[in-house]
């Protein structure tokens, strides 16, 4: 598995920015949103990248819950390539944890 060190370096390598952050329709300004929100060590981001669990692209999925992990020290059980019922579980939990700290839309 690689590390997020690694992983980032990979994504900011890969992925140029693009306008539109995490509303971008490039997958490459998403991935470079979350992963600019988990270097800053943005928690108001949290939301935005909660959404992004969510994500038809296991990439966008992986770096989710490796950024997540990174800002609050849990997955909430969490698995990026688990079946879609699953994650759906999961981004529950997430969801509610993210109301929980008041950070929710």
């Amino acid at each position: 598995m690689l590390s997020m060190a690694a992983l980032l370096l990979i994504v900011g390598c890969r992925f140029p920015a693009r306008e539109g952050g995490f509303d971008s329709v490039h997958p490459s300004a998403r991935l470079s949103a979350i992963e600019r929100a988990a270097r800053q060590g943005d928690r108001t981001a949290l939301p935005r990248i909660v959404e992004s669990l969510d994500a038809d692209d296991p990439l966008e999925r992986f770096l989710a819950i490796q950024s997540l992990e990174r800002l609050t020290g849990t997955t909430l059980g969490y698995d990026h390539a688990a079946p879609r019922s699953d994650r759906e579980d999961a981004v529950v939990r997430w969801l509610a944890f993210a109301r929980s700290e008041d950070l929710a839309p």
